[in-house]
């Protein structure tokens, strides 16, 4: 299914839907691995990171997405993964690739906690049903909207099998369908809503990449803080300060160009905290596989002792790293923000937010 304006065929999974596809296998396989089976066990799946009751008594709010990842079967993974390219596409080119995310996401946090507090007694669940739901209602809010308009059969069909496996598969965890299902509808609804008022609060539209890029650094962010009230509101004050920031920037000559730097040096900044926190940790406790070369198991080793016994320095040099790489992986934009001496992309991106009326 094709959604634009009207129905068509099934569309191509584009960038987020291919990767989200290709992290669930991988993850499959590593759990199976991890069996030694056919089959995950709950002690593999537990490890990974699925969801269960106490998760968030213990502050393990990485689960409230690591879940989703982990299938407990075979039957699992094809039905859900089966889902995200059938629905996944027709969303993802409708909205793009970072709105996509972000209903993705939503919808997985959404369908956990749901879970967690409406499952009396004990509570474990994987998968990303949660989010697929999600995707389901992303695109039943779009219709509503008027945005796109797939045949209401779609719909019925769709859902109608959701709620029949929900509740004749007493495996089926239908809390997490529930709720990712309105978590997808609400931030469907709410993205399109700031769409519609963004001219009035926004000088430019902002290209795909930059909230790509704020979206990894805003999730590293919240990795390594804490959830305290204090740090939250901090963060948004920052967050919101950043996206007028950049908006301010783009509506400028070259402005594109300073917005790739301030990028940049966030993602060096990010990963760099990264590493200073978990080299201490993480380099002692490498272990080398058995069949590696001398010579390479000696390199590997004078490598991690350099870098534990030097972590400033290793750090920095990663930094420098960091920002290199995404001035070479944004090479395109940066030149393109380089050479706009008049102006000409600036008023681009102004253009194109005075354009927008919605998803």
């Amino acid at each position: 299914m094709k959604f634009t304006r009207s129905a068509g065929t099934f569309e191509v999974p584009h960038t987020a839907t291919a990767l989200l596809l290709g992290v669930n296998i991988l993850v499959y396989a590593l759990t199976l691995q991890s069996s030694g089976g056919s089959t995950p066990t709950p002690d593999a799946l537990f490890r990974f990171g699925a969801i269960y009751s106490g998760a968030l008594a213990r502050h393990e709010y990485w689960r409230l997405v690591a879940y989703a990842f982990l299938h407990a079967s075979m039957l699992h993974i094809l039905t859900n993964m089966a889902c995200l390219v059938w629905w996944g596409g027709p969303l993802e080119k409708r909205v793009g690739t970072s709105y996509f995310l972000l209903i993705y996401f939503a919808s997985v946090i959404a369908g956990a906690l749901t879970g967690i507090f409406t499952q009396q007694g004990l509570y474990f669940t994987v998968g990303a049903s949660g989010a697929t739901s999600g995707i389901l209602g992303a695109l039943l809010c779009l219709k509503l909207l008027r945005r796109i308009e797939p045949p209401a059969s779609f719909f019925v069909i769709n859902i109608g099998l959701n709620i029949v496996f929900a509740f004749l598969a007493p495996r089926v965890d239908w809390r997490a369908h529930l709720g990712g299902f309105a978590a997808g509808m609400l931030m469907c609804a709410l993205l399109d809503a700031f769409e519609i008022a963004a001219p009035k609060l926004m000088r430019c539209k902002f290209p795909e990449f930059i909230k790509l890029n704020l979206g990894v650094l805003l999730a590293i962010v919240a990795w390594l803080a804490d959830f305290s009230p204090a740090v939250l509101i901090v963060a948004l004050v920052v967050l919101i300060a950043a996206v007028k920031g950049i908006d301010i920037a783009l509506s400028q000559p070259r402005g594109l160009a300073w917005t790739v730097a301030v990028l940049a040096a966030g993602n060096a900044l990010a990963v760099g905290a990264i590493v200073m926190l978990t080299l201490p940790v993480v380099t002692p406790n490498i272990a080398l596989p058995a069949n590696l070369v001398p010579w390479a198991a000696s390199s590997l080793r004078s490598l991690i002792g350099v870098a534990t016994s030097l972590p400033v320095i290793s750090t920095l040099i990663v930094i420098v790293a960091v920002f290199g790489l995404t001035l070479l992986f944004l090479w395109p934009e940066l030149k393109r923000g380089l050479n706009d001496r008049g102006g000409f992309a600036a008023a681009g991106f102004r253009a194109e937010r005075g354009r927008s009326r919605g998803l």
